[in-house]
């Protein structure tokens, strides 16, 4: 057991973690919505794959087996940045619409852990603890034209997730053979703001007759809330049979989203010719983020080459539909004769499961102070054809990733540079629907229509720059 002075050096230990996480956390800011690959900067340089057995500061996130191992002894802190450009052009197959661009500027999204390994402790070879908050990668902002042909789909989208961590890492070592395990428990907290327009015409909305384009017929829908802490957890497992090589795997489990707010409609000029008004906004957003499963083996060639292999799957089959649930909202009108409750919105996307493969590479320049990567990942589509839209436009992918670190003063400085060439998507038989007002009175109901026929582009820009300190090898010399 502790004597005195081990139970006083503990007890420094936690509340310098504890304080140091409190600094980290407030600051972050993070995506929602359907995730590529990757979060941090080691990672995206290698395509994402980052699962074997990871060095960094991020393994809470991605294997929390590799915070177990003699590279993450001691006090170490890890900063990380990541800015997004999404580029997703839509083409209607609407007769006098023009093509639709997202205009948002590049996403910027933080991550952070500080952690301090123990070394050896009893039977064990390494203990490491380690606290930290991330998020999916994603495109947290979207912003398309108001009277755009995707505004029926969305208008713009402003999301926060982050996944708040405290994580531990333990391993037994004989020889060259070593086992680790690790875990992560995780506080999830997020808030979702978005709009798009709502068809509040009467009858069918007549695509023949141009009215996409005649914006007094649309109201405009715009959900905003909160969600409340949500716990859940990464597992991970790592070995090393023989010197050189590691085997990992990980897995995060189904998370379900739920954050109450409001929703709010400025209604449209046909509708307020009728007087219709809203009463009631209060409204919660339901949706459901994918288990992921992760495995990876990598083998260092020779002392200054390392490969990596991964695999991914995402479960996305269980995101069925986005939906908000109105809670007692009603409408009425000069037309009705008492108030007309409100349905819940209901967005159909019938996801699928997604698989991805990633491969990458570190090649060692200079021992202990640079060292280049690259890395190549292929991604499947979480949307079927039919449910393609600009909200999530998560489709197959191609990745090609380059990255840098070098060391100064003991500290290294890491940056990564990745595009996604994503595959262009032809949509002739949409299953996404625009959303209408509903029936007010006698007068005609409004019929809901397929508005996602036509021609989807997309590519994505990812630049991502990070420092680890390990405060015990810092030096006064370059």
């Amino acid at each position: 057991m502790f004597g005195h002075e081990g139970k006083r050096r503990s007890s420094v230990f936690l509340y310098r973690l504890v304080a140091s996480a409190a600094l980290i956390a407030p600051g972050l800011a993070h995506a929602a919505g359907m995730e590529y690959p990757d979060n941090g900067t080691i990672a995206i340089g290698r395509g994402g794959a980052h699962a074997a057995n990871p060095e960094d500061g991020l393994a809470f996130q991605y294997n929390p087996a590799g915070l177990a191992q003699a590279a993450q002894r001691g006090w170490r802190l890890h900063l990380d940045n990541r800015w997004a450009a999404q580029q997703v052009k839509f083409t209607s197959a609407t007769p006098g619409t023009s093509p639709a661009e997202n205009s948002a500027p590049p996403f910027m999204a933080p991550a952070g852990a500080i952690s301090y390994g123990f070394g050896a402790v009893g039977p064990l070879s390494d203990l490491t603890l380690t606290l930290g908050a991330t998020g999916p990668s994603a495109i947290g902002k979207t912003k398309f034209p108001n009277d755009g042909a995707q505004r029926y789909a969305i208008d713009s989208t402003d999301y926060f997730i982050g996944y708040y961590s405290a994580g531990v890492g333990a391993a037994w070592t004989k020889g060259d053979v070593s086992a680790r395990l690790g875990f992560t428990g995780q506080l999830v907290k997020g808030t979702a703001t978005f709009s798009q327009a709502v068809w509040s015409g009467f009858g069918e909305y007549d695509k023949g007759n141009n009215k996409a384009t005649d914006t007094q017929n649309d109201s405009l829908a715009t959900f905003s809330g909160t969600s409340q802490f949500s716990p859940t957890f990464v597992v991970g497992l790592s070995v090393s049979p023989i010197r050189d090589l590691d085997i990992g795997v990980s897995y995060r489990p189904r998370i379900d989203f739920d954050a109450p707010g409001t929703l709010d409609v400025a209604l449209s000029k046909t509708a307020t010719s009728i007087k219709a008004v809203t009463n009631g906004n209060s409204a919660s957003l339901k949706l459901s983020l994918a288990p992921m499963l992760r495995a990876g083996v990598a083998y260092r060639i020779t002392p200054r080459v390392r490969v990596e292999l991964d695999g991914v799957f995402e479960q996305w089959s269980v995101l069925k539909e986005v939906r908000i649930a109105t809670h007692d909202i009603t409408i009425t009108s000069g037309v009705s004769a008492g108030a007309t409750p409100l349905p819940d919105v209901v967005f159909p996307h019938n996801y699928q499961d997604t698989y991805s493969v990633r491969l990458g590479s570190d090649v060692t320049i200079v021992e202990d102070r640079f060292a280049v990567r690259a890395g190549y990942a292929y991604e499947t589509s979480a949307a079927p054809t039919a449910y393609v839209s600009v909200d999530f436009p998560n489709w197959q992918r191609h990745v090609a990733s380059v990255g840098a670190s070098v060391r100064f003063w003991g500290a290294w400085l890491d940056v990564a540079y990745a595009h996604h060439f994503v595959e262009t998507q032809h949509v002739v038989d949409s299953g996404v629907l625009n959303q209408v007002s509903p029936k007010l009175g006698s007068m005609p109901a409004s019929v809901p229509t397929a508005v996602g026929a036509g021609t989807y582009e997309a590519a994505l820009d990812v630049f991502s720059l990070s420092i680890r300190v390990p405060f015990g090898e810092l030096s006064s010399t370059l």
